[in-house]
């Protein structure tokens, strides 16, 4: 038997979803929802072994995130420790102990093939491991709302530039993508005829391509969901791109073998596309926001203009927003940390006056983009792991904090995009400064606040205050 030298990148996704015993809108008591991963990694492989590499150390980063919407176990099995071989995998699958709404995701980066047959494989150390058994085990697992199988199987491809800066991974784009799409979803990484690429730096192109894709930002329609199919968009544009970049690295023998076959490109392509699931089976919050009155619609005015940013309430408000900072007074020099806690999913945006009395963001900021909030989880901001703290400066007296939940995205940036950042400049001096943690490495006015605020619907949005006292 021939083993075709080509490489094959597929995603399947099978979504077991049983309305009659599976209730997805599950009362607030129930179980959080847990991924269950198993990364298959070749990384002993003297060829692709530095690519697959960062293509674990990618994927470990994505569940990381992940672990801010629901619980993730995750076990690893290398072939630097001699453990990738395919009664690991099938022992895995027995010892699970997964829930009716719980995610079993199994990922694999390495050598693949293809027989005659066009029946595919994965290269493991105990030898091939057909795509069909693997499959085949998967469905056998019971109890569980999502199956996810995604492989990156690549031979190693040319090296082109050191890549720029990658969007954060969005805890909202996870929830959206794999918690609430249904049906069945295959995806592959070239279509019929072409090679799949990968690097030692860039890891493979396709994983790099669509992890990047788990982000706000891939909500092109700007309706506050990210899609499959604005993943694949944005996929297939960043793998087609990289592979124009990558042409004058090619070998002859490379470009003489893919003009031969007639490969001029890589295009990623979807067999089947997931849909969107009715927000009733997902949602445990469900009401229809869209039809409820707007405060102002009887009169057509706003409140009195002698409102103020830090008065403002909304008592429509179905959901609730709290703060408080871990201790009630600080010294100049000290840094705070806020504990904050929202009573639905919404986005954060928390901000404080200047000495001029205009109000300053101070989260999100340019270390920490992402501000969606899962409801009921409690957030320290900043974290043990963000990159930034919020210094206190400037002279004595009280400081005012005040945050602002929002439900929808095009509210969250329409509203971000009209409070000023602290940038740390000292142009504007604030009590509370965001400044980069020094224990780690970083890449890296009021009245139309008001009038944005106004303008939300009532129902999506709330917001809460504390005050804090620098000695």
């Amino acid at each position: 038997m021939k083993v075709a030298k080509c490489i094959f990148i597929s995603i399947i996704l099978i979504l077991i979803f049983n309305i009659t015993n599976v209730a997805l809108s599950a009362p607030t008591s129930a179980k959080q929802p847990t991924i269950y991963a198993l990364l298959m990694i070749a990384d002993a492989d003297p060829s692709i072994g530095r690519a697959v590499d960062v293509d674990k150390q990618r994927l470990e980063n994505m569940l990381k995130v992940a672990t801010g919407i629901c619980n993730v176990q995750t076990d690893e099995l290398l072939s630097s420790q001699g453990a990738l071989r395919s009664e690991a995998v099938f022992q895995w699958i027995k010892n699970l102990n997964s829930d009716v709404n719980d995610t079993v995701f199994i990922y694999y980066s390495g050598h693949g093939g293809m027989n005659k047959n066009k029946e595919t494989f994965f290269y493991l150390q105990d030898g091939y491991f057909w795509r069909s058994k693997l499959v085949t085990a998967m469905e056998g697992i019971k109890k569980c709302r999502l199956k996810i199988i995604i492989s990156d199987c690549c031979s190693d491809g040319p090296e082109t530039e050191t890549p720029a800066g990658r969007p954060p991974i969005s805890k909202k784009a996870l929830q959206d993508l794999f918690l609430e799409h249904e049906g069945f979803l295959h995806l592959t990484a070239a279509s019929e005829g072409e090679y799949s690429w990968c690097s030692p730096r860039y890891g493979g192109w396709f994983t790099r391509a669509i992890v990047d894709s788990f982000d706000d930002s891939s909500d092109l329609n700007m309706d506050g969901f990210v899609s499959w199919n604005e993943v694949l968009s944005l996929t297939v544009e960043a793998v087609r791109k990289k592979y124009q970049q990558s042409l004058v690295y090619f070998s002859d023998e490379q470009k003489k073998d893919m003009n031969k076959k007639g490969i001029n490109s890589q295009t990623p392509k979807a067999y089947s596309m997931a849909k969107r699931a009715n927000a009733s089976k997902i949602q445990q919050v469900a009401q229809d926001t869209s039809k409820k009155p707007d405060p102002f619609q009887d009169t057509g005015k706003k409140p009195d203009t002698a409102e103020t940013l830090w008065s403002v309430t909304n008592p429509n408000s179905y959901f609730t927003v709290s703060i408080e900072p871990d201790k009630p007074k600080y010294d100049v020099g000290d840094t705070v940390t806020f504990r904050i806690q929202a009573s639905a999913d919404c986005y954060l945006v928390v901000f404080n006056w200047n000495s001029k009395g205009e109000p300053i963001q101070i989260f999100p900021n340019k270390y920490e983009f992402s501000n969606f909030a899962v409801k009921g989880k409690l957030y320290n901001i900043p974290s043990t792991e963000s990159k930034f703290d919020l210094l206190v400066s400037g002279v004595k007296g009280e400081e005012k904090i005040k945050v602002i939940a929002l439900r929808n995205r095009p509210d969250n940036l329409k509203l971000r995009s009209l409070i000023p950042s602290e940038d740390s400049s000292g142009s504007s001096s604030t009590r509370i400064s965001v400044v980069l943690r020094k224990t780690t490495s970083g890449d890296n006015t009021e009245a139309k606040i008001l009038d944005a605020i106004h303008d939300l619907n009532s129902m999506d949005w709330t917001t809460t205050n504390c005050t804090i006292q620098v000695r």
